[in-house]
């Protein structure tokens, strides 16, 4: 076979058989001593490749000038191919088996290029499929007698399956239920965490009481009550402390500031704030708290005050440029970041930024639309604005700020207008939960993937929650409470983007709406 017999192979057909005829020569190569041959060999390898005709080569029989081949070339070849059997463009048939053990041998090398290891993993689940699909596996076995005969299968299931599922699945039947509540202990110690929630207000009152949830827990555990009632608070964890700054008693906006101890279950008291404030803004940047802005009875405030825990006492930092009250406050890139709020007269749409190395507020360009207590969070270095009301009018629209060019950019936006609804960020996506439209209170919940710029529509939470509290934790969504028009709630639920479905928790102990909620590692 000669150079030329491979160039005219055109069409799958003649192209697979060149390759066998290709390998057969390749096979009498290596254990010839004729160089000329296996210069030949190589040249017509050189011209198939400038002529875009695929050239699979089986490694133990070219492994001699196989890895002599241009890199730049082989890879491409490699991706190419791997790309078609992955993507089901080219089908894996029987005789394939050489081509495989090629790609399988190449793309290990090349694990640094993150396509060739997401290939090999495609083209595995393809191969798995098949297998599987071939060879159909039945059994009549149960999933009680797999739960009834071993712990360890047990506990597997609840590591897969997750919290609320298995909690779930132990309430079926008391057979089934007896080998879950076995291994709990076990499946807890994998979660240390809990959801935290405090404060809020329950249709009558302010709330000064706080409960917690174990991700296994069946169960919401009341915890010592804090020292004031309060609602609209500033809220955030710094070391594995929960603290808990201003807020509204119902009379007075307040300034007294305490911290709950996880680790010793008890509150400790701190210095008060320098001013009274309700609606503020609240980040931990670099292991201090910051709070911006809020109400202090009479007037949007343009103060900023920082905590620091090594030494126990608040400082006051330069004051913003614009006063404001329920903006939303985030922290990107060693920054404190402070987008939209109040100012008394109207809303804003004002953002700024804050360097703690230079001390020092920067006004940033505009944000294209006027926003009161908004959504917002930081996905690989750009920071997302969600909804809100823009003179009293609930929008929908979206905006991102990179900083690296200093720019806001409007993007698709929400599929329902909401404010006042639970968001939170999951592995690189963004929540949007609940709220209000303008006329009701919403149930309906969304998800923005900012790597395809798309909103996508999730199933409904159980109940319409406006002002709920919202948290994350182990991969899930904890949305708790919250006010559905007609009442404040003590439900909560769980969102699972693994499985795409919301789960029922137990009830909180309290209604509670405007209430925060927070997750801690225990």
């Amino acid at each position: 076979m000669d150079a030329q017999e491979l160039l005219d192979a055109t069409d799958d057909t003649d192209r697979d058989k060149a390759f066998k005829n290709f390998l057969d020569v390749a096979a009498s190569t290596q254990s010839s001593s004729d160089h000329k041959t296996a210069e030949e060999l190589r040249d017509a390898a050189a011209a198939v490749d400038e002529h875009g005709i695929i050239l699979p080569m089986k490694p133990k029989y070219c492994m001699c000038w196989f890895m002599e081949l241009d890199d730049s070339r082989m890879s491409r070849w490699c991706l190419d191919t791997a790309h078609q059997y992955a993507s089901g463009s080219r089908e894996l048939h029987p005789g394939d088996g050489e081509i495989l053990e090629t790609l399988e041998a190449w793309l290990p090398v090349q694990r640094e290029n993150d396509e060739s290891a997401r290939f090999l993993a495609k083209l595995h689940r393809r191969r798995f499929e098949a297998a599987r699909a071939a060879h159909p596996w039945e059994t009549g076995v149960q999933l009680v007698d797999v739960l009834t005969t071993s712990d360890g299968l047990a506990f597997g299931v609840g590591v897969y399956s997750g919290a609320v599922e298995v909690l779930a699945l132990s309430a079926c039947s008391k057979v089934v239920g007896r080998p879950v509540k076995k291994v709990l202990p076990a499946l807890r110690a994998l979660y240390p965490g809990h959801i935290y929630v405090h404060g809020g207000y329950d249709g009558q009152r302010r709330l000064l009481s706080i409960e917690r949830l174990a991700p296994f827990g069946d169960c919401w555990e009341p915890l010592p009550p804090m020292s004031d009632r309060r609602a609209v608070v500033a809220a955030d964890v710094v070391a594995g402390k929960l603290y808990v700054c201003g807020g509204w008693d119902g009379e007075h906006r307040l300034s007294q500031v305490e911290r709950y101890n996880i680790a010793a279950g008890c509150w400790e008291q701190l210095p008060p704030m320098l001013e009274r404030r309700s609606h503020p803004a609240v980040a931990t940047l670099c292991g201090k708290l910051y709070v911006s802005g809020g109400f202090d009875g009479a007037e949007s405030l343009s103060s900023v005050e920082c905590f620091d825990p090594s030494t126990g006492s608040w400082c006051c930092l330069p004051q913003m440029q614009v006063r404001r009250r329920r903006a939303i406050a985030v922290v990107m890139a060693a920054k404190l970041y402070i987008c939209g709020g109040f100012d008394g007269a109207g809303q804003l749409n004002f953002a700024e930024s804050y360097d703690p190395q230079e001390k020092r507020w920067d006004m940033l360009p505009p944000m294209l639309a006027r926003r009161v207590v908004s959504a917002a969070e930081v996905i690989s270095g750009k920071l997302y604005v969600f909804g809100s009301e823009d003179d009293a009018r609930v929008v929908s629209s979206v905006e991102c700020y990179d900083p690296k060019c200093s720019l806001w950019e409007a993007l698709q936006p929400m599929l329902s207008r909401r404010v006042g609804a639970a968001a939170a960020s999951v592995a690189g996506c963004f929540y949007v939960c609940g709220g209000w439209d303008g006329r009701q209170r919403l149930d309906s919940a969304e998800r923005y993937n900012p790597a395809s710029a798309v909103w996508e529509a999730l199933p409904p939470m159980s109940e319409r929650r406006d002002r709920a509290a919202i948290a994350t934790i182990a991969g899930r969504l904890y949305v708790c409470g919250g006010f559905d028009g007609d009442a404040d709630l003590r439900t909560a639920e769980c969102f699972d983007p693994s499985s795409g479905r919301w789960l029922t928790l137990p009830p909180m102990q309290e209604r509670r709406s405007s209430a925060v909620a927070v997750a801690a590692l225990t």
